[in-house]
């Protein structure tokens, strides 16, 4: 690791400017200058196909005293404006000098580069302008494998509300760890990850002020060929920019216990310049600097594919052999539809001169029957359907302690009656059904033995001799209006459900769809909606011609009445809470 390690760059071993290199103090093998990083090394950024340089985007945050301000005309004042700062540079040692001179100025709260490269200025920035890209990247957010929760923020406009929740990758060894270590040996911890999940060794690790991000350079650059889609094409091709994301949430998932963000996968994405001040954890601000960096640990596009994800490049003859197999492949597919509808056309013919031939006169022919809409199978998926959503509603996805063993008795008896077959697949199959709702300790240690009176009901069917009447002799038969008394559902409930309601509640249910059908059906044999013909009559332009009075007499009966609705509103909520008081 020390031999791997030669290349760190200490944060306290960076020269003055005016000094210049001290070649005793930093030898060759043991400092690289900035410049030569990924971020700045001019001589490796890509130009256009055309010769003309490519562009990096430059995103930024403005500090409130440097925020732009704009003159409101109505209020007469200078009000602050966008604190976003975005811009395109050119991929030249003019470029760069433009970007340093924004870090110089101290007026921004953070700035960030794109990693890929941009054909030129645009509005945008988004993964079908991408030209070039030359290396890949992942962040890691490690600091916060330290914090015990984690802040979800909500959606102020939809009334969802911020929440703490517990970090699934909470890991304080690991954090203690990493702070008790300075640049260097942050670097060679960070490495040692990458070697134990088999991930290739990084050309570059920038500690960014609160994690970290690695680099690895590849030593080809791979400029992206726009495919445009085609007419009645719902996606475009794959392109390199998909197997550049493929690559990244490979890595990232490999180091996920170290917080690897998943949103920097994307190919658009941006990164802090090293250089730059992070204020988001300090007000005093921490340096965003490379503290690891070795030309040696390059890669060719294709190898870092293949090391990553098992992938080997194709050479022209695989190519041409992989695109005679996938024209094969499809042939075989239109063959296998064409002999289908053959198939389907003979049965077809065949059904028909059956139903010619009956010596009947009927001509009625015995074809499959249709499975019933109100089977026992689709019956019981209903009421578990429904069981699943009175969770929801009462205890917001998991069954309360106490209701547990009457929410699973019920799923078994309305089940057993599509299990008559086979019965010892009845409790495997309600347990699978039931998981979503019901705790894993109760299904493994109490779900069997709480029913294995309705399975030894269900396999003992044919023993029993007589049964009492209004009982069932293999099964728990219970009906709608039972399940509803021993689950005690509500109207307001019952409302959320699909089957598990009333019998006012279906009443009402199928008013509304025979009314919705009924129009419907009126509609269709050419009525005309009220609106449309009383769309310009005088009862809806001007309703007070038709009563015969003025307008202005007309809007003071309106008023009147919504005033006397008001206050008959406001009498019967009072009297409603004097009745509560009293």
């Amino acid at each position: 690791m020390e031999q791997i390690c030669k290349k760190v760059i200490k944060e306290n071993d960076i020269p003055d400017e005016n000094e210049g290199l001290d070649e005793e103090k930093f030898p060759s093998e043991s400092f690289l200058p900035p410049e030569i990083s990924t971020f700045w090394d001019v001589s490796r950024f890509p130009k256009n196909r055309d010769g003309s340089e490519c562009y990096v985007s430059i995103l930024g945050f403005w500090k409130d005293f440097w925020r732009p301000k704009y003159y409101d005309p109505v209020s007469n004042e200078q009000k602050p404006g966008n604190r976003i700062f975005r811009r395109y540079f050119p991929a030249t040692e003019e470029g760069m000098q433009g970007i340093r001179e924004l870090i110089d100025s101290n007026k921004f709260d953070a700035l960030y580069r794109s990693q890929a490269f941009f054909p030129k200025i645009r509005k945008t920035q988004r993964k079908e302008d991408i030209s070039a890209i030359s290396h890949a990247w992942l962040d890691l957010d490690i600091n916060k494998i330290g914090e015990k929760r984690k802040l979800i923020k909500g959606d102020k406009v939809k009334g969802i509300l911020d929440r703490w929740v517990d970090n699934d990758h909470y890991r304080p060894e690991l954090f203690q760890e990493w702070q008790s270590l300075d640049d260097a040996r942050k670097a060679e911890w960070l490495i040692s990850h990458c070697v134990n999940n088999e991930i290739p060794e990084p050309t570059e690790i920038v500690l960014s002020g609160g994690g970290a991000y690695l680099l690895w350079q590849f030593t080809d650059t791979v400029f992206i060929r726009r495919r445009r889609r085609k007419v009645g094409q719902k996606n475009p091709p794959r392109s390199y920019i998909d197997v550049i994301e493929d690559i990244h949430r490979n890595i990232r998932n490999r180091l996920d216990y170290l917080m690897a963000d998943i949103t920097p996968c994307s190919a658009q994405t941006v990164l802090r310049i090293p250089g730059s001040i992070n204020y988001k954890y300090s007000p005093l601000g921490h340096s965003c600097r490379s503290v690891w960096f070795n030309a040696d640990n390059r890669y060719s596009s294709d190898d870092f594919k293949q090391r990553v994800l098992g992938i080997a490049p194709y050479a022209g003859a695989q190519r041409y052999q992989q695109a005679k197999e996938i024209d094969a492949i499809r042939a075989n597919a239109r063959k296998q539809g064409e002999k289908t509808y053959r198939d389907n056309a003979l049965k077809w013919s065949q059904k028909a001169s059956l139903k010619a031939d009956n010596p009947d006169n009927g001509n009625i022919v015995q074809f499959p029957v249709k499975a019933s809409k109100n089977s026992p199978y689709k019956q019981s998926r209903r009421i578990i359907g429904d069981m699943k959503e009175l969770a929801k509603l009462r205890w917001g996805g998991i069954v309360m302690e106490g209701y547990r063993d009457m929410f699973c008795h019920i799923a078994v008896s309305m089940a057993s009656a599509h299990f008559q077959n086979n019965p010892n697949e009845l409790l495997p199959y309600v347990k699978a059904q039931m998981e979503d709702i019901i705790p894993s300790d109760y299904l493994t240690q109490h779900f069997e033995s709480d029913n294995i009176t309705g399975l030894n009901k269900l396999m003992t069917a044919c023993d029993v001799s007589d049964v009492k009447p209004g009982f069932c002799s293999w099964r728990y038969a219970y009906t709608i209006d039972r399940i509803i008394e021993k689950l005690a559902i509500t109207e307001d409930e019952m409302r959320h459900l699909d089957c598990l309601v009333s019998k006012s509640i279906k009443k009402e249910r199928r008013k509304q769809t025979d009314k919705v059908y009924q129009a419907k059906k009126r509609r269709n044999a050419g009525a005309v909606r009220r609106e449309h013909y009383e769309g310009e009559a005088l009862s809806k332009t001007k309703p007070w011609e038709k009563l015969g009075i003025c307008r202005r007499t007309w809007e003071r009966r309106q008023k009147k009445s919504q005033r006397a609705s008001v206050d008959i509103d406001v009498k019967s909520s009072e009297s409603k809470l004097l009745l509560n008081v009293g």
